[in-house]
């Protein structure tokens, strides 16, 4: 459990909050004290999911279905309330590891262990699905050892299966590597999808590992769909319980209801377990790595609070996937799919779990500015070009996406109206130095370093508005600014400096703090303001005030680094040319995404967050689908791309150029327009 921190609740309804669990992409998880007395798990269910009235309706069903739910291997869910501001839900805190946790910690189990643990978990099962629910994302990490028996939990992604107005298909949700087939192919999942889940978790409690393991999440997906499980050395009764579990078409799985017996009675008989033979074992060269493996305990953040997670713990975000410039293949045809992942969630080792809901896209036309729109598409892409300053160090769309304005290298701010095609220019002081140029969240303030300070300039007028000093010493270089960022609100301005991160407040000019800790490197403020990251290596802070809250590893070399829109994910662009996608809840690296052949420059997020655009020293600019690590679109230019940004409503991406096609043409700014 982690201490609460300074912006959270300290009350939910009636229960006490005592401190974290878990984040999730539905919400955190808190563990909580009852006005009796009892420990309870808190889920508070995050403000945009609170403001969809669709939202707030599923989950008042699936409150009411789970309230039913009983018996003896469930948490039971204790009290709800669906209409409050922050709609919330609570169960029983049930103390003990996960099954991942011990079979990561002491290795697999006895084949007896695994038929009892069979039998309790498909009792369990039974009396989620008389309920009229489906649980959708069994695995290790939702299954609590208790000491008195296995206990499931997480009810926060099932779903009532009569519920076919609120449950369509075409909306998969649950955990890669213990996804059953018509899941991955966004067919109905009902009891049967629980079936073959269940097979996979014992299968995993048996060997040690997921019956379709494989080396990236694609693989996973592929084996799942058209492979046998890999089951080591297990034989017997429980070797065939768990191969009729797992079958591909849902018919051909036992039913639940029989499966409790079936277990029990296969106790004691011929069934075995021997180590996995050599040639089964999947091993990721250090070489094919992309990125660290998390830490062997947590499963995504379920593994954080033990049994105590009524839901499924998972960021909004992309999942992890081999770094690749191909989509998803439909088996047996070597095509894309079709079917873009749009996945939100917190990722794990490619060769594991992905603890988070994820969507298939089945039909065109939805809105770019939705988390679960399909990223755009190169198709169709229409390309203008627009005359602007002779080089552009920074570039930003105006909130209402009407205007564009750029940071010229000779001392220019022009600006756009889109609608017309008109441009204005303001002139400005020259720098004596090239260095970062940023535009305030509301354009109407340009961040500008010069040398060992900063100066805000009024946009409109081209008056410098603030002067923000650092280290005095003059030396050459001695304290330069390398990046600075505004707080969403414009208070607060941080800039990364040799010397050390400056924290300054915007109206008085007071310097707020200097943290001599973390030198040069990106810096940036998260949507929210709440969070600033800066340094080599990275180090997240809290804002205000500063406190370190997580420090990425001594290898991360970055030039560039940004949030997505909720604040979830962190895109870093590294110094081998690749973006590091780093998850701020569970603080574990996501995906790296591999692909550019010059320095990554620049990057920005659509509205949506799914897709990532990165530009290149090259001209290149790429389009990330960060759900599949995929490049869905790619542009090229004449010149290297300083900067690029998204329009608010997601349908054009601007790019601004170091130079024009030649010294006269200031060719210098592109859009493109996107299908």
């Amino acid at each position: 459990m982690d201490a609460l921190w300074p912006d959270d609740p300290q009350w939910v309804g009636p229960y006490r909050l005592d401190g974290r669990l878990g984040a999730g992409g539905m919400g955190q998880v808190y563990l909580g004290t009852s006005p009796g007395g009892r420990k309870v798990a808190v889920k508070l269910i995050r403000a945009e999911l609170a403001a969809t009235p669709q939202f707030r309706t599923r989950f008042a069903r699936e409150v009411d279905a789970a309230r039913q739910v009983g018996g003896f291997h469930t948490a039971q869910v204790v009290d709800a309330d669906p209409d409050a501001e922050s709609p919330w839900l609570v169960t029983a805190f049930i103390p003990g590891p996960t099954l991942r946790q011990v079979v990561v910690e002491r290795g697999p189990l006895a084949a007896d262990a695994v038929l009892r643990l069979g039998a309790g978990l498909a009792e369990g099962l039974t009396a989620i699905h008389r309920c009229g629910l489906v649980h959708r994302d069994l695995k290790p990490g939702n299954v609590i050892m208790a000491e008195d028996g296995p206990r499931i939990i997480d009810f926060g992604i099932a779903r009532a299966v009569d519920a076919s107005s609120l449950t369509a298909t075409g909306a998969i949700v649950g955990t890669y590597a213990y996804m059953s087939p018509e899941q991955i192919r966004a067919d109905r999942a009902g009891p049967a999808s629980d079936v073959f889940a269940l097979g996979s978790v014992l299968a995993f409690a048996a060997t040690g590992r997921s019956p379709f393991d494989a080396p990236t999440l694609l693989a996973v997906v592929q084996r799942i769909l058209d492979e046998p499980p890999v089951l080591g050395g297990l034989d017997g009764e429980l070797r065939r319980l768990l191969v009729s579990c797992l079958a591909k078409d849902p018919a051909d799985r036992p039913a639940v209801a029989g499966l409790p017996a079936r277990f029990a009675g296969a106790r004691g008989g011929e069934a075995a377990v021997h180590p996995p033979r050599p040639e089964q074992t999947v091993v990721l060269a250090p070489a094919e790595r992309t990125r660290p493996e998390p830490v062997a305990p947590r499963d995504g953040a379920a593994d954080a609070g033990a049994g105590a997670q009524p839901y499924a713990v998972g960021a909004r975000g992309p999942a992890p996937v081999a770094s690749a410039e191909s989509g998803p293949t439909v088996p047996g045809t070597g095509r894309v799919s079709r079917r873009a992942f749009i996945v939100g969630g917190l990722a794990v080792a490619a060769a594991t779990a992905v603890t988070v809901p994820v969507l298939l896209r089945r039909e065109d036309g939805d809105d770019p500015s939705s988390p679960a729109s399909a990223s755009p598409q190169s198709a169709g892409a229409k390309e203008v070009t627009l005359k602007g300053p002779v080089s552009v160090h920074a570039l930003a769309f105006a909130p209402d996406g009407t205007s564009l304005v750029t940071a010229g290298g000779e001392g220019t701010i022009w600006r756009w109206d889109l609608a017309t095609g008109r441009s204005t220019t303001t002139r400005i002081g020259v720098a004596e130095y090239l260095q970062p140029n940023a535009f305030s969240r509301d354009v109407k303030l340009l961040v500008r370093a010069e040398k060992n300070k900063v100066l805000l300039w009024d946009v409109a007028t081209g008056r410098t508005v603030g002067t923000f000093t650092g280290i005095t010493s003059y030396r050459l270089q001695d304290g330069f600014v390398s990046a600075m960022s505004l707080s969403p609100d414009g208070r607060t301005l941080a800039a990364s400096t040799s010397k050390g991160l400056y924290v300054w407040d915007v109206v008085s000019g007071r310097t707020l703090d200097v943290h001599e800790d973390s030198t040069s490197g990106p810096t940036a403020f998260s949507p929210d303001g709440k969070l600033l990251i800066s340094g080599y290596p990275l180090q997240v802070r809290q804002m205000p005030g500063g406190r370190t809250l997580a420090a990425l590893d001594e290898g991360t070399t970055s030039r560039e680094a940004l949030f997505s829109p909720d604040g979830q994910i962190l895109a870093i662009a590294q110094l081998d040319d690749t973006v590091r996608l780093w998850n701020t809840s569970s603080r574990q690296d996501v995906v790296t995404l591999k692909g550019h052949k010059a320095r990554i420059q620049a990057l920005a997020f659509h509205p949506g967050g799914r897709t990532l655009a990165s530009a290149d020293q090259g001209g290149t600019v790429r389009l990330w689908d960060t759900a599949t690590a995929t490049v869905t679109t790619t542009f090229t230019s004449h010149n290297s791309i300083a900067a690029v940004a998204f329009s608010p409503d997601g349908k054009t991406l601007a790019a601004g150029l170091n130079g024009g096609t030649s010294y006269s043409t200031h060719d210098t700014v592109r859009l493109w327009k996107l299908p």
